[in-house]
């Protein structure tokens, strides 16, 4: 097999049955060796360093094929996306200027998500900088990947949305809010720029021109020293490495509850795609549970539920029996129920009113055909038989459609 046949097997195409493997040393006599340039000219440079950490791992040889170089690519293209968002909302916002970025968080009124996302980010710090003095670059590229893609843009930042769009929040939780994605960012595009150099200088340097000149007020808090300090350097390459700034700030008892939040987002989520409720629709859950402590987190946080979930309306129930019809689940000693959408609950009713129509119409039919004795003494005993079986169902189908 030369190399431009293994390209399309690489890419996910079914192997024929006659090829027992596409994997196999990188030869040059063979054909297969995967040229570097091309890569860089199909993927980018960036995709393929971090393809290329994220494979290097201690064992003597890797499996590597081009949808790997994909994947980081489609990642170049989240770090690109994500960070513009931030960047444009930055530019928009006629509030958040560099001299009130320079005044600093305010820990006192962070909310469960602001805690959880420092937390992560310490943790995504120290976990990257052991593994690049313990030379585990696969590790590191991982770690950061992750961090980035799932805690910051897919659920961090679609927390913080409504925020930005000033649909929740005070006016000063939503400042600490946007002063914490500028220091989360800054943090892990110094982290990733190891890996993928190219892309996060470009992001530093946006970063750099809106917050030109800043200098921290001497009573601010170090995240916010450290952050301007670095947008202050000459450029990325040369800021400093992230560094753990307290060990307090690794707040395991946070991600444990932010962790619990999580299970609810997807058991909503499970719940929806097994009743194929459309994106677009909004649904209401009910709750209920014994255990007060974990009704009391869950109404402190419903913020984090709206943000991540498709519902319009939470209902906490103070008895079970109180709890509707509906899809039910079991979630942390907590009751969960998701009711049919009201849209689909109006479409549903058509459904059935014309269903009942034409169970009725093929019911007088049936019966009309049954009450004439002539029919009934010519007619084979075989369809006869058949008639009143097909009578008894249509009276069960009326019946099952008259409890929905």
């Amino acid at each position: 097999m030369d190399n431009k046949e293994k390209v399309k097997y690489d890419l996910g195409e079914t192997i024929p049955p006659d090829i027992s493997s596409t994997w196999e040393k990188m030869s040059k006599s063979k054909g297969n060796v995967i040229n570097p340039l091309e890569i860089i000219d199909e993927y980018g440079t960036d995709a393929m360093r971090m393809a290329l950490a994220s494979s290097a791992t201690h064992a003597r040889q890797i499996d590597l094929d081009r949808r790997r170089f994909d994947e980081y690519k489609n990642f170049a293209n989240k770090i690109w996306n994500g960070s513009r968002f931030i960047i444009l909302n930055l530019e928009k916002d006629p509030v958040l200027t560099k001299e009130e970025f320079a005044k600093g968080l305010n820990f006192e009124i962070f909310t469960l998500e602001d805690k959880w996302i420092l937390s992560k980010v310490n943790r995504t710090i120290v976990d990257m900088n052991n593994y690049f003095e313990n030379y585990c670059f696969d590790k590191a590229a991982k770690k950061g990947y992750d961090f980035f893609w799932n805690d910051f843009c897919s659920n961090y930042l679609e927390m913080v949305k409504p925020a930005l769009f000033g649909k929740a929040f005070s006016p000063d939780q939503r400042l600490n809010k946007i002063k914490l994605l500028v220091i989360v960012l800054g943090d892990i595009l110094r982290l990733l720029h190891p890996i993928a150099p190219f892309i996060t200088e470009e992001v530093f340097s946006y970063l750099q021109i809106y917050f030109k000149g800043a200098t921290a007020e001497k009573t601010a808090d170090e995240y916010t020293k450290k952050t301007l300090l670095s947008f202050s350097s000459l450029s990325c390459m040369i800021a400093s490495y992230p560094q753990l700034l307290s060990k307090k700030d690794l707040m395991d008892d946070i991600e444990e509850e932010m962790e619990d939040i999580f299970q609810f987002v997807y058991a909503i989520r499970n719940i929806r795609s097994e009743m194929q409720i459309p994106l677009n629709l909004k649904t209401e859950i009910f709750l209920f549970s014994e255990n007060k402590a974990a009704m009391s987190v869950i109404a402190k946080n419903r913020h984090i539920l709206f943000a991540l979930t498709k519902i319009e309306n939470i209902t906490f129930c103070k008895k079970e029996n109180l709890l509707p019809k509906g899809s039910k689940v079991f979630v942390k000693n907590v009751h969960l129920v998701m009711t049919m959408p009201k849209d689909l609950m109006k479409k549903e009713k058509i459904r059935l009113e014309k269903e009942r129509e034409k169970l009725l119409c093929q019911k007088n039919q049936l019966k009309k055909r049954l009450s004439i004795k002539e029919f009934l003494e010519k007619a084979p005993k075989a369809v006869v038989e058949k008639m009143k079986n097909n009578l008894d169902e249509i009276e069960k189908k009326l019946k099952e459609n008259e409890k929905n």
